[in-house]
């Protein structure tokens, strides 16, 4: 689109629509097209074209405007890592008063409380308070099994959680002999409890927006049934999910294939009514980015079903995404768009960057989303071996103001680590203003 075609039905939405005919023209000159041929199309000279590429890329450049202080006390003694090493998720609640955290260490959540200053602002997450999945949730293969927590929504009352459901190549250790470490990096497992997909219904505290988890709960509205916590059926080597996947033309091959060599590996879960988003770490199919969606319903007891998504009775549909050869880390749902972090399938340290699909809800069959419906939202900052964003939630921080994008990280690096070593940084990064 000549960006002089562009109608002005007002100044800001005008310039919306200008700004989104840029970002999609690079796109693709990144993805391989004559940057003049990309000008032209513009309607523009490739001196002013690339002078909107500066503009875009500045815009772009992720601004940290605070950290947040996690702090985690409740630590079991026998972990192999401390929570904050393993961080994989974040959700907030009560306009962030209250700040859910998965890791992929072990089989349980975290709950944090907000520290405010005088001025009502969040200044850290302290009061933390772990909850064993296992007291909602029957797990296959015990509690000692980790669940690979690698994802958390909220909906309608409910706490959603999702595992890898991915397989496991175990990494050679620490002053192994070469033999050693090739016969380690052969044994691949298998987890049962990693294919948990669950909610739990969240309840009034003692604090307003710091709610507790529990079994069963009263309904929302009278027209619904009591919630009950319940997850989709699992066994000790698949689950019903799972299964499903594993037949599937596109993701199929990949359910064998262990998570960062590129195999099946969810690392983000985003939920409206009864359609549940899973955003594919891996596979990415020639650069191509999966997203899942399903439709679920309770059973009475809790349990939760597969329904069809279509009239066909498909049980699952899937969205192609092109993130620039990246797999999604982490989802949360903006309105009717989904908001996606994505970084590298393969256990590399980046890039990272932000991405926002527009009309996600409106797509409802399996479909190849367009580039120019899914913009590039922020480039994030990244370490080498350390700092790997994974959990991503908006929260505003003080009363009145607009959301920000609050990033917590996997193997955090030294001088992000609490002083007293209960805890690590997040960063706070603005939103632009129009995004």
């Amino acid at each position: 689109m000549a960006l002089d075609d562009i109608a002005p039905v007002s100044p800001p939405a005008a310039e919306f629509a200008r700004r989104k005919a840029v970002a999609a023209a690079l796109r693709d000159v990144d993805a391989g097209e004559d940057p003049n041929a990309a000008a032209s199309a513009l309607g523009v000279d490739r001196t002013t074209f690339d002078g909107l590429a500066a503009q875009a890329a500045e815009a772009r450049r992720a601004r940290l405007s605070a950290t947040l202080p996690l702090r985690f006390h409740d630590a079991p003694e026998d972990a192999e890592k401390e929570i904050h090493q393993d961080l994989s998720a974040l959700v907030s609640t009560g306009d962030g008063e209250g700040l859910w955290v998965g890791a992929d260490e072990g089989a349980a959540l975290e709950r944090l409380i907000a520290e405010r200053g005088v001025d009502g602002r969040i200044l850290g997450y302290g009061g933390h308070k772990r909850f064993q999945l296992k007291d909602f949730f029957d797990f296959p293969n015990g509690t000692d099994e980790e669940a690979d927590v690698e994802g958390l929504a909220i909906s309608d009352g409910y706490l959603w959680v999702v595992g890898s459901h991915s397989l496991k190549r175990r990494k050679p250790k620490r002053g192994q002999t070469a033999e050693e470490a090739l016969e380690r990096l052969t044994q691949v497992v298998r987890e049962g409890n990693r294919f948990l997909l669950g909610r739990i219904p969240l309840a009034a505290g003692d604090r307003p927006g710091v709610l507790e988890p529990v079994r069963k709960a009263p309904a929302i509205d009278s027209a619904s049934p009591k919630r009950k916590a319940g997850c989709v059926a699992m066994g000790r080597k698949h689950s019903a999910l799972s299964r499903l996947l594993a037949r599937d033309v596109h993701l199929g091959p990949f359910m064998r294939t262990p998570s960062k060599d590129n195999g099946l590996d969810i690392e983000g879960v985003a939920v409206r009514g009864d359609r549940v988003f899973l955003g594919l770490r891996g596979p990415v199919l020639r650069g191509w980015a999966v997203v899942v969606e399903l439709r679920v319903a309770a059973k009475r007891s809790g349990a939760l079903k597969l329904t069809p998504v279509d009239e066909d009775g498909a049980l699952y549909s899937k969205h192609f995404l092109d993130l620039d050869g990246l797999g999604v880390r982490s989802l949360m749902l903006e309105g009717q768009d989904l908001i996606l972090l994505a970084g590298p399938t393969m256990d590399l340290d980046g890039p990272v960057r932000l991405y926002r699909w527009r009309g996600a809800l409106a797509s409802q069959d399996s479909s190849v989303v367009p580039r120019a419906q899914v913009e590039r939202v922020l480039d994030m900052p990244f370490g080498e071996g350390v700092d790997h964003a994974e959990g991503a939630t908006l929260i505003a921080l003080a009363p009145g103001e607009a959301p920000t994008l609050v990033v917590a990280y996997d193997t955090p690096a030294a001088d992000r680590v609490l002083l007293d070593g209960d805890g690590a940084l997040a960063d706070v990064f603005e939103l632009p203003e129009h995004w």
